[in-house]
């Protein structure tokens, strides 16, 4: 079994989604050409910086377990 079944009764803030979700149904928002444009090029740039900063990322990570080898202390993992 799945266990017990879910009230059927909704809370005052269940109740208020609710009402605000079935606006949102409806009449959905239609984003504009702007937005659509803005967000794809904002996840060009980002993707497109990915490597190096995972890159960084990694040697500045060597050069602390360095630091710490190099001053008596263990690095952590």
């Amino acid at each position: 079994m799945n266990g017990p079944d879910p009230p059927d009764e909704l809370s005052p803030a269940e109740r208020s989604l609710d009402r605000h979700l079935e606006l949102l149904r409806a009449d959905p928002p239609t984003p504009s050409t702007e937005l659509v444009a803005r967000v794809i090029h904002a996840a060009r740039w980002q993707r497109a910086l990915r490597h190096p900063l995972l890159a960084v990322s990694a040697i500045a990570g060597v050069i602390r377990d360095g630091m710490l080898l190099l001053f008596g202390a263990s690095p952590r993992r």
